[in-house]
């Protein structure tokens, strides 16, 4: 009995050593930066985001290659539209001379006449094209900004991984300074003092794979948006501390708006209006020319007409293809929006499974965790713990830290997989399709 009270009275003064003091306090800021770092899922649908960030994603496609290029794309489609609403035919100047027996001159032209309007159709398929690559563009812009919301979740989680790693290892080394401590005052064994410093060594390695997984977290940001933080900009912005409830149920309407099927839809609408093309060009048309001049004494005045006889080549041929190819163009147009309606429900089912397991942490595993600190830390001062119990609950509150900060990157990414999948990632950043600055050109 007195060796029992002898040993618990030895505890009670070696956690109350300034090591293990100092391993509590590391232990409480464990917990109170995680806290500060909480997210909020509102109920009203608001859409809240940090004018910082809208800014950062506009510098983002300001600099951004592919955004040059698609830009580049467009102004080519337009001009070719514009040369297509153009007339087909120019007329043909037409001078003739001939020194005989009597001199001949005339001057004259020829017209061929669009007699079955293919312009009208040709233009219909090159603004068909224009929509198309227009559409590209917003798909282009739509995936840099998710690439970029993406890249900051994974390095804002990165970031507090390694802040609980950090915070891991400084409350081992805390434990073993203790445990350093009761092997010189004889009150622990050997056991307790390796299994100490094996603890400490694995905190050691997870701090290190943290800090590698942060490095490379920040490469992948500077990869997508082309700047290097601490240069170009003096930091990388935060995400919003809030975001809005995920819908109920799935609205479909919402794919008749997104970029990539809009591509696809304006791509099939430009293979119809071709097979009305290509029909046209297997209807004649017509060339009238005007003739006037001498001919010795004579005035010289003549009128001609021709017309191509599709007898030997009547294009038919040619309208199966295009037939083909429309259908074809149909049939692709389906398949993605049966694909875009699956992504649709599929990220709307992870965005509501994740938010509701956030949600439950905050509710009730959030203050649980609280007063498990707090206990915790009761117990420890009271001395009711041995230092391999303190270790085994101090480890797990940090995992379940760990496992939160987890869940919050996971909450983040399936809500911007489900404004990626509905097509309102500029609609949730407050941008309009248009609203992205011009890129700078790259020769500059």
């Amino acid at each position: 009995m007195f060796s029992k009270r002898y040993l618990l009275t030895g505890l009670f003064a070696c956690l109350l050593s300034p090591g293990w003091i100092a391993a509590a306090a590391d232990y409480k800021e464990v917990a109170s930066e995680f806290n500060q770092t909480s997210l909020t899922i509102s109920a009203n649908g608001e859409l809240k985001v940090d004018p910082a960030l809208r800014s950062f994603i506009q510098q983002v496609w300001a600099e951004s290659p592919a955004m040059q290029g698609a830009y580049a794309v467009v102004e080519a489609e337009m001009a070719r539209a514009d040369g297509a609403g153009r007339p087909i035919y120019n007329p043909d100047l037409l001078i003739d001379a001939e020194r005989t027996g009597v001199n001949t001159t005339s001057i004259g032209f020829n017209q061929t006449l669009d007699w079955n309007d293919k312009r009208e159709a040709q233009s219909r398929i090159a603004d068909q094209e224009v929509l198309a690559v227009s559409a590209e563009l917003r798909e282009t812009q739509q995936r840099i900004a998710v690439e970029t919301l993406n890249a900051l979740t994974q390095y804002a989680t990165a970031q507090e991984m390694l802040a609980l790693a950090m915070r891991r290892s400084q409350l081992m080394k805390g434990f073993i300074d203790a445990v350093k401590q009761r092997q010189a005052a004889g009150d622990m064994g050997a056991l307790e003092g390796t299994l100490a410093q094996v603890t400490y060594s694995e905190a050691l390695m997870q701090q290190a794979a943290s800090e590698s997984e942060l490095a490379q977290a920040e490469a992948a940001l500077q990869a997508v948006t082309g700047f290097v933080a601490g240069s170009e900009l003096a930091q990388w912005p935060q995400l919003p501390g809030e975001l809005a409830s995920p819908p109920e149920r799935v609205d479909t309407t919402l794919l008749h708006s997104l970029p990539a099927l809009t591509v696809l839809r304006s791509r099939m609408e430009a293979a119809k209006a071709r097979i009305d093309l290509i029909k046209r060009e297997g209807r004649a048309d017509p060339t009238i020319g005007l003739r006037a001049g001498r001919d010795g004494s004579d005035s010289l005045f003549g009128l001609s007409f021709e017309i191509p006889l599709f007898v030997r080549n009547n294009f038919k041929a040619e309208v199966l293809v295009a037939s083909h190819e429309a259908t074809a163009e149909e049939l692709i147009y389906r398949d993605a929006y049966r694909r875009a309606s699956a992504r649709l429900e599929g990220s709307l089912g992870r965005f509501n499974s994740t938010a509701s397991a956030w949600r439950a942490w905050v509710a009730t595993g959030q203050q649980a965790h609280r007063e498990q600190m707090k206990l915790l830390e009761q117990m420890w001062q009271a001395g009711e713990l041995t230092a391999t119990d303190f270790l085994i609950q101090a480890k797990q509150n940090i995992d379940t830290q760990t496992a939160a900060t987890t869940l919050k990157g996971e909450v983040w990414q399936a809500a911007i997989g489900w404004l990626d999948a509905s097509g309102q990632v500029d609609d949730w950043l407050g941008l309009t399709p248009d609203s992205a600055a011009q890129p700078k050109n790259s020769g500059e």
